[in-house]
């Protein structure tokens, strides 16, 4: 697969695109700062955009000038057609193992006990600042009833999460 590095400018949103995708920018616009910009934006013979449209306005509002961009020139307009709903639809039909998500969270605050998740968006599964502060930091005992809410616990740090 061949992957370019191509002006922003060059490439055509997908006028017809069914997904809404606004909500989503913020959190990877987070993401993009954070790792950088490491999935290609898929455009067909003409630039115009097959997935990746949430990667694209976040781009855009990062400023940046050139996307990484890989051209499907191979694939027919009933497969652009095809993939650009496809990949849209396998994220609405993903659930969580939250187990293993709080094993990952969990061994992920044991590597570096700063590292900020808000901006992963796992507020949710979480039991708030205040609390998880208390946890990393140890500074008060925490008994069974503050979290009888909580039904999940990382077996390796001992934070817990609401699933």
């Amino acid at each position: 697969m061949e992957i370019v590095d191509m002006p922003i400018g060059q490439i055509k949103p997908y006028k017809k695109n069914p997904r809404k995708n606004e909500k989503a920018v913020p959190e990877v616009v987070k993401s993009i700062k954070e790792f950088g910009f490491r999935q290609p934006l898929v455009v067909d013979s003409s630039m115009v955009l097959i997935v990746g449209h949430t990667r694209l306005l976040a781009a855009k509002e990062l400023g940046l000038t050139n996307v990484p961009v890989h051209i499907a020139s191979t694939l027919t307009p009933a497969l652009v057609r095809a993939y650009r709903i496809a990949d849209n639809r396998s994220h609405d039909r993903s659930e969580w193992d939250v187990t293993l998500l709080n094993e990952e969270l969990g061994e992920l605050f044991e590597m570096d006990e700063k590292f900020d998740i808000e901006f992963m968006d796992f507020g949710d599964f979480g039991p708030g600042e205040e609390k998880e502060k208390e946890i990393k930091e140890g500074s008060k005992e925490l008994d069974e009833e503050e979290f009888s809410e909580f039904d999940h616990k990382c077996p390796k740090c001992g934070f817990e999460y609401d699933s």
